[in-house]
């Protein structure tokens, strides 16, 4: 099995908890390696326990951890049961990974046993969202987390209808719980794998059922259209990483170059690319004004700022104070009418977590919580982060709330010039409140600098 090449030194998951579910073997198995490699502990579940102690053993072999948990992903009960003990054996959950599927029934619709047809729906559809029910009140409260939901192209292919159905229907799902978490730091990915050569696979090639109508298929392997293992490894390596976050609810494959949707991340949006949509001719003004109300539902009014600022002081000095708690704690509350009420908590890498919480001086129940995942770190050069909020004490801005942050340190002679970018605000207000807190910062980051050394350490 080849399995992504991987620098061990930068471990990036390293501390997080994985679940993959289906990891006994093939796509699931090199997952698991994959993660397990990157620094993540992986709880490993399906049904089969003596494949599940082959991956856990492979795994074992390269010095990394996982551990084995026998389950059957449609039996709701014994899901809940799993999924706390893995929660109190390894600890909580971070990234889910739903793999688990069966191919159904081959053949004509009107040919296929309902009970068959059914079967492949609960697997593949009801599973995922079994898993996902019993982890992600957590992710939700402790505003992180991501779930990665195996997929396939949701083209339809005859002859395949229930794997199709099912699995068009969890990127639909995904679409769906993604928008209502993204407010909550948790981020949901549909991913395509590309065809690889598995057990399933080679079920659609060898069978009677698969030769007889799904005949086609082996062309994908005789013309070397077929992906190795490895590369879907690396696809949900590069998810579970954070660094895609800002395309959270979006149908990804082993094709897309995610470097380039990146730095499409508006124009994706906009025209709601990488989801399900159907298109039509029909332009009657009811089917019209219908998709107007629909459009208007799903945009998220978007607010954007731009604050720069001028430091005399070198660049590595400047940025270490982002990211260093002790400086922290002295500039975020400059001259304001606030304190903290939890020491900031801050890992400055790629895929890594703040939490910045402070109460009112005057009202020790109005507590502002402000958290985020590190998208970019780039040593005195540029950060990336998700700015997140549950509360702002804003007249008129309600809920929660999440935006993207970038801030360059440019050099600028002796000194250094900072441009902080944030977009996504939800409101004037609250772009207004942010721009005026940001500038409160920048004071405390000027009046800090003047006051102090700061032995910058990335």
């Amino acid at each position: 099995m080849r399995l992504p090449q991987i620098d061990k030194g930068s471990s990036q998951l390293k501390g997080q908890v994985a679940v993959v579910t289906g990891g006994g073997r093939g796509i699931g198995r090199a997952i698991a390696l994959a993660l397990a490699a990157a620094g993540a502990c992986v709880a490993v579940l399906a049904r089969s326990r003596s494949e599940l102690l082959e991956t856990v053993g492979m795994i074992e072999q390269t010095r990394g951890l996982a551990q084995a948990f026998a389950m059957d992903v449609t039996d709701a009960s014994a899901v809940c049961t799993t999924m706390a003990a893995i929660e109190r054996l390894l600890g909580p959950v971070d990234l889910l990974v739903n793999n688990a599927a069966t191919l159904g029934p081959i053949g004509p619709f009107c040919e296929t046993g309902v009970g068959e047809w059914w079967h492949a729906i609960d697997v593949n559809l009801r599973g995922p969202v079994l898993c996902t029910r019993a982890v992600f009140p957590a992710m939700i409260s402790r505003h992180r987390g991501r779930i990665l939901n195996i997929a396939s192209s949701p083209m339809p292919i005859a002859h395949f209808s229930a794997y199709t159905t099912s699995k068009t229907a969890l990127i639909r799902f995904t679409e769906t719980v993604a928008a209502e978490s993204k407010p909550h730091g948790v981020s949901m990915f549909a991913v395509g794998p590309g065809t690889v050569r598995t057990a399933m696979s080679e079920y659609s090639l060898n069978s009677p059922e698969g030769q007889k109508w799904l005949p086609w298929f082996r062309r994908i392997f005789d013309e070397g259209l077929d992906v190795p293992v490895g590369r879907p490894a690396q696809l949900v390596l590069e998810l579970a990483s954070g660094r895609a976050d800002a395309l959270s609810g979006r149908f990804l494959t082993v094709a897309d170059d995610l470097d380039a949707l990146l730095r499409q991340v508006k124009q994706i949006e906009e025209n709601n690319l990488y989801s399900l949509r159907v298109r039509t001719v029909d332009a009657s003004s009811t089917n019209s004004s219908l998709a107007l109300i629909r459009a208007e539902g799903e945009r998220v009014p978007s607010f954007e700022l731009r604050v720069e600022r001028r430091f005399a002081a070198p660049r590595d000095e400047v940025s270490h104070l982002w990211i260093d708690p002790e400086h922290v704690k002295k500039w975020f509350v400059h001259a304001a009418p606030v304190h903290w009420k939890h020491e900031p908590t801050i890992d400055p890498r790629s895929g890594g977590h703040f939490t910045w919480s402070v109460v009112s001086d005057d009202n020790e129940r109005n507590l502002f919580e402000f958290h985020g995942t590190y998208r970019k770190v780039e040593s005195a050069e540029e950060l990336a982060f998700s700015w997140e909020w549950q509360t702002l004490p804003i007249e008129g801005v309600e809920g929660p709330g999440s935006t993207l942050t970038s801030i360059a340190f440019l050099k600028d002679g002796d000194s250094t010039r900072v441009v902080l970018t944030q977009t996504g605000l939800p409101s004037e207000a609250a772009q207004h409140a942010h721009e005026k807190g940001w500038k409160r910062c920048f004071d405390g980051i000027e009046q800090l600098l003047l006051c102090e050394t700061v032995t910058a350490k990335w």
